[in-house]
């Protein structure tokens, strides 16, 4: 003879080893989210309900929002709550019906942030003609950055660039990714980019975060996203000021090329030579074509002090020729040695290192022992702790 309590644990013990790890699809209805954190609610189809309950610890890993009405399909076991009987399912995971579960949660954080008016235009930054000072969000160990960088090297090397290390893949990327562009919004950028190179949907999930995206919407500076390939999209593509295919697009687009601007320069010069050629041609044409017409035993006065005046006219179109000519050289010579003092300072210079501690410039002889610093230079920056001092 059988107890209550013993028939129901016979019978969770048959269930729980028969049905102990399955996927059942259903409409989610009658939906509880207790204040423990747990959920409780009823699956069902048309013909038939099954009570359900998903604990703390593995609803915190679903990334979509839940409600009455709502298809799914969970896996997890069959149980029995012992002490009153009822057959319940203990749900372990939980899926869309029909949609990815990345791409729903991703399509119901674009629908909420642009119905809070986060994508509007008119919040939108513009972007600096010629940045003096770029902020690079990104990890610094990345390809990404290299290309950045080189391509910085290859187009306008009068910007100065500041690196901000940054994850950009994982659970604690976005709060990686805000700090560092607090850290670059409040150090008087012109302009920040922050991205990385392509990969797959969950590598990129961290630019899809709403925390990051709240954080770029407040920012003061105008920010470019810059993530993955020209076909992907995340939710900081919508929020930026503007939004690059790639980190390299990103450079293309914020600087020019210096090959261009000497060309532009030689363009306007030889626009301008043409345009006191014509005038010059044009003036001469008149003075002959007068000549052709007029009597010369009557008007004889007239006409030399008409060539006299173009003869005056053409030597001040030589002078002003002249001297457009020598102002666009001089521009071109400044240009020129603008570029080879910021190489030579950049050569002159690399070697150095800037000490910072709690983001303050500081000279060496004010550390103390255990003071924690940032060792900065061109083109890196190392974290390190003074142990000693050497007398």
């Amino acid at each position: 003879m059988l107890s209550v309590s013993e028939l129901n644990e016979q019978a969770k013990f048959l269930l729980e080893t028969h049905f102990e790890n399955i996927e059942v699809v259903g409409e989610i209805s009658r939906l509880t989210k207790h204040n423990s954190g747990h959920w409780y609610f009823t699956l069902k189809d048309d013909k038939g309900t099954i009570s359900a309950v998903m604990y703390r610890m593995n609803n915190a890993k679903v990334k979509f929002n839940i409600s009455d009405g709502t298809k799914v399909v969970v896996s997890g076991k069959v149980s029995i709550y012992s002490p009153n009987g009822s057959y319940q399912l203990i749900v372990n995971n939980m899926r869309p019906d029909g949609i990815g579960e990345l791409e729903l949660a991703f399509n119901e954080l674009r629908k909420k942030l642009e119905a809070q008016g986060l994508f509007d235009t008119n919040h939108k930054k513009q972007l600096p003609n010629l940045p003096r000072k770029i902020a690079l969000i990104t990890s610094a160990t990345s390809a990404a950055l290299a290309d950045m960088l080189r391509l910085i090297n290859e187009r306008f090397k009068l910007p100065q660039i500041y690196v901000y290390d940054a994850l950009t893949q994982g659970e604690n990327a976005p709060n990686s990714l805000i700090n560092a562009l607090k850290r670059a919004d409040a150090h008087d950028m012109d302009v920040i980019v922050m991205g990385r190179g392509g990969g797959s949907k969950e590598d990129l999930w961290c630019f899809n975060d709403e925390a990051l995206a709240r954080a770029i919407y407040d920012a003061k500076t105008p920010i470019i996203s810059a993530v993955g390939h020209e076909i992907d999209y995340v939710i900081s593509d919508f929020v930026a000021d503007y939004r690059a295919p790639t980190p390299s697009a990103a450079i293309t687009t914020l600087l020019p090329d210096t090959n261009d601007i000497f060309e532009y320069l030689v363009n306007q010069q030889n626009e301008l030579i043409k345009s006191m050629k014509n005038k010059i041609y044009n003036n001469q044409t008149r003075l002959d074509l007068l000549k052709s017409k007029l009597n010369p035993n009557v008007i004889k006065l007239r006409l030399e002090a008409k060539i006299s005046s173009a003869k005056i006219l053409k030597n001040e179109l030589n002078r002003a020729f002249e001297t457009k000519i020598m102002k666009f050289q001089t521009k071109i010579n400044e240009l020129k040695i603008a570029l080879n003092s910021h190489e030579n300072f950049h050569k002159n210079t690399k070697n150095l290192i800037q000490i910072r501690q709690n983001e303050k410039l500081i000279s060496l002889n004010k550390l103390k022992i255990n003071d924690e610093i940032e060792l900065i230079s061109q083109d890196s920056t190392k974290y390190a702790r003074i142990i000693s001092e050497k007398i």
